[in-house]
């Protein structure tokens, strides 16, 4: 056939081309073939076509600013383990497959939600062969489903012999259905032929859902973890009870969909769906209304609506991080809470398909993200764009298998039914804990020389809470004053010891600067084998203070010249140990380390610093016990660092929030991050390409590997009862793992208002995300701020506004509604 002959009929101008191999492959199950090709289908004769991937060559330069080395480029290689070519159909950079049957074509999505394309690879020398093609999420959806369409009447003129234009829209809908059948394990599962065949034979036999029936008429498919009514839930009448709520759009005289009537904008998407309502009483979400529809409108530049109208119901919030939203795709469900007047409610949206939920999931993950960051989702990267709308990443098996995440699957279930075991013989104690008490409460006013007189006030409440490691001491800053307390004698091996409480040792008043003046400590930290504080003070920036706990006295002021210290950290994990005297931090623009032994007042040590001519905005920095830095921005980055005075090994995207604060695992696999509404559980282990196994602060990820990162927060079910009770939004304090020499961190604390909260890592690596992984314990008041105990993962330290607790972790339970909220508060969800 002459070559001139031959033409293009659609192209899909960026993705990554991949070969899947069986396991009984003696070769590499995953190999990519091409980073950055493109797919196209060429007409080859009459009713003949080809589906071609070609590579394609990117001659920009390999710059990253601030980030070393060729992570983030990679050369595309052509494939050397499975080259050869029995029909001639592969070039050095393109591959030719014929349109037919025999490809067993098919259309998916990633964990990442992006598309995916995949085949029999027909040119290689292994049967059950496929290849695949990831499609760049930069792609719009609309070129996605024209290339479809396109390829749809190609393989109806192939099978059937006739025009493409003969196809009818009932022959395009049976192709269709074969195309999106998906058959487990289609790449190694050997008899995926004869199911494609079977299938095929019965394709003139489909019968496909009448679609001149509207939408509206279709019957709603009830989940089993819903109830669609119950006489013993509560069903809220929004435009009935909270007429005057500012947020809720109403629109009583009109009950059809119109949710583009009370925000005007362009519309984005708009899906179909049943909304349901969370009951805080029954504990389960019950349905309000069906069918309804959800849209998202671009109202102005960076400013989005979200807009769902049913039959008797209207809602309508702008798209924010407050809303907390959450995807459930076991439910195909979009779940975000709800302000109405005084109380909070928990929606949940249920899509009629999994591609309304995927798509859905990407254009709220964008406009979001724009909506916090002010730039426009087209002006980043297909990888951050795949980080964004799907950080965490969640593997099945199988392809934990291939990649070789952490331990074997056998070593993580042993050790998942090692902790549950722990954690059920604590759950059977909890009861008889409550009665003999597992906490121990000691008032803040001790801090006062005549504590019964004196009452607290709101200008002198504690402020933050430093965990010594050494003689059971832990530190509250209360005004100019630093409580001093300890636990009991009970070692580490006697955890269990209801004896080893809290006791208030003592009290430093009036920290002075040098000159005499008073002021305000901050961000107390441990220093010079725990025997000194390094204070901040609001009111100098640019200075810190060593504090001798022994004399109560400062005993040095620091200077970072014209710097603002932003925050600050021991140089190693644990140098709080040793008589290490330097320091690390950071300023706006600048990652810095202190040593006071220069004898200048400016104590930088600027050949160990590394300032910025751009300002990054950093806002945090966390340090691995080999002295790794990893530091955080406003702009919600993240840069690890080897060492101070050179540029990042790694740069991991931001989700949108700030950084507050970041704390690493000693041996630098993990890091934690908090930001305002949730926290960043990140791991640092490179899965893939020449430097797996090894961490991000020493290597750069692979280009084709987005870091694998959890985001905890609590459901938007829990958050509605904890922002009802509080009348207060989520706002997490410092998140810590649980600390001590040899230890591997296993559980995570934090809090938000008087709720204490506690993640155990097994569980969140064995389920993928935060659903049902952290337990909870309330207060009576605010926690300032909370920490495990140096050296145990079972007690739990905790500064409240105007006391001080140490409770067992076992006294923490799986939230629900009596953990959450007063029985006697209940019902004003409903008042």
């Amino acid at each position: 056939m002459d070559s001139g002959n031959r033409h293009e009929l659609c192209v899909i101008a960026s993705g990554e081309f991949d070969l899947l191999r069986s396991k009984q492959s003696p070769k590499a199950t995953s190999e990519c073939i091409y980073n950055d090709s493109l797919l196209s289908i060429r007409t080859n004769g009459q009713y003949s076509y080809n589906l071609v991937v070609k590579k394609v060559i990117d001659l920009t330069d390999n710059d990253e600013g601030d980030v070393e080395g060729d992570g983030y480029y990679s050369d595309d290689a052509t494939s050397v383990l499975s080259v050869q070519s029995k029909i001639g159909g592969k070039k050095d950079d393109e591959w030719c497959f014929s349109v037919g049957p025999h490809l067993d074509f098919k259309r998916t999505w990633s964990n990442i939600g992006a598309n995916i394309f995949t085949w029999n690879n027909v040119l290689g020398d292994e049967n059950d062969e496929r290849v695949q093609f990831v499609i760049s999420n930069d792609v719009p959806t609309s070129d996605v489903d024209q290339f479809l369409q396109v390829l749809y009447r190609c393989y109806y003129s192939v099978v059937n012999k006739k025009p493409i234009n003969s196809a009818t829209e009932t022959d395009i809908k049976d192709i269709e259905l074969l195309f999106n059948t998906i058959l487990p394990n289609e790449h190694t599962d050997k008899n995926t032929t004869k199911c494609s065949s079977d299938l095929l034979d019965k394709l003139n036999k489909l019968s496909v859902v009448n679609d001149s029936k509207s939408r509206e008429d279709k019957e709603f498919d009830h989940n089993s973890d819903f109830n669609s009514d119950s006489d013993n839930s509560v069903k809220i009448d929004v435009n009935e009870k909270y007429e005057d709520a500012s947020d809720v759009i109403i629109n009583e005289n009109s009950c059809s969909k119109q949710s583009n009537s009370t925000m005007k904008g362009k519309e984005i998407c708009s899906y179909l769906g049943g909304l349901y309502l969370f009951d805080p009483v029954q504990e389960t979400f019950i349905l309000q209304d069906h069918p309804t529809e959800m849209s998202l409108l671009e109202i102005s530049k960076f400013n989005f609506w979200l807009s769902i109208t049913g039959q008797e119901t209207k809602l309508g919030n702008f798209v924010a991080q407050d809303l907390n939203p959450t995807f459930d795709e076991d439910k195909t469900g979009f779940i975000f809470n709800y302000a109405m007047g005084n109380i909070t409610l928990s929606f949940m949206f249920k899509f009629d398909s999994i591609n309304d939920y995927k798509y859905f999931k990407l254009k709220w993950s964008s406009c979001l993200w724009m909506t916090i960051n002010k730039v426009e989702w087209e002006d980043i990267s297909d990888k951050e764009k795949q980080y964004i709308i799907n950080p965490t990443m969640t593997l099945i098996k199988d392809l934990d298998e291939i990649l070789g995440f952490g331990d074997s699957n056998d070593n993580r279930r042993e050790e998942e039914i090692k902790f549950e075991e722990e954690e059920e013989k604590d759950s059977e104690t909890d009861e008889e804990n409550e009665r003999n008490g597992t906490s121990v409460l000691i008032s803040s006013e001790q801090f006062d020389e005549n504590p019964t007189t004196i009452k607290p006030s709101s200008s002198s409440s504690n402020r933050s809470l430093t965990v010594s490691a050494r003689h059971n001491r832990s530190y509250v800053v209360r005004g100019n004053k630093i409580g001093v307390f300890k636990t009991g004698s009970g070692s580490v091996e006697e955890e269990d010891d209801d004896d080893d409480g809290l006791e208030f040792v003592s009290v430093i008043k009036n920290v002075t600067n040098k000159n005499g003046k008073d002021f305000s400590p901050e961000n107390p930290m441990m220093y010079m084998e725990d025997r000194s504080l390094i204070l901040g003070d609001n009111d100098n920036l640019n200075k810190l203070y060593r504090l001798d706990i022994e004399t109560g006295k400062i005993v040095e002021e620091w200077s970072a010249g014209e710097n603002t210290i932003v925050q600050y950290g021991p140089t190693k994990k644990y140098d709080q140990l040793t008589l290490e005297p330097t320091i690390v931090g950071v300023s706006n623009n600048m990652i810095f380390k202190m040593d006071p032994r220069i004898p200048n007042d400016n104590k930088i040590v600027q050949d160990q610093s590394k300032a910025y001519v751009k300002k990054y905005n950093f806002s945090s920095i966390g340090t691995t016990a080999d002295g790794y830095v990893a530091v955080g921005s406003e702009k919600g980055d993240i840069k690890l660092y080897d060492r101070l005075g050179i540029k990042a090994k790694s740069a991991i995207p931001s989700l949108g929030e700030p950084i507050k604060y970041i704390t690493t695992s000693a041996d630098g696999k993990w890091l934690l991050a908090t930001c305002e509404t949730a926290l960043l559980l990140i791991d640092l282990t490179i899965k893939t390409g020449k430097n797996a196994g090894k961490i991000g602060f020493l290597n750069s990820f692979p280009a084709t590997e987005n870091v694998r990162t959890y985001i905890l927060r609590v459901s938007p079910e829990h958050a509605s009862y904890m922002i009802t009770y509080t009348k207060k939004p989520i706002k997490y304090t410092r998140a810590y793992f649980n600390i001590g020499m040899g230890q591997k961190e296993k559980n995570i604390i934090t809090s938000t208002g008087p709720f204490a909260i506690t993640w155990s890592l097994n569980k969140i690596i064995q389920q993928g995300n935060s659903n049902n992984a952290y337990y909870i314990k309330r207060y009576d008041s605010d926690i300032i701020d909370d920490n495990f105990k140096f050296g145990s993962r079972k007690r739990v330290i905790v500064a409240l506004k105007d006391d001080i607790s140490l409770s067992k972790l076992k006294s923490f339970k799986l939230p629900n509604k009596d953990v959450l909220m007063p029985k006697n508060n209940i019902r004003e969800f409903y008042e």
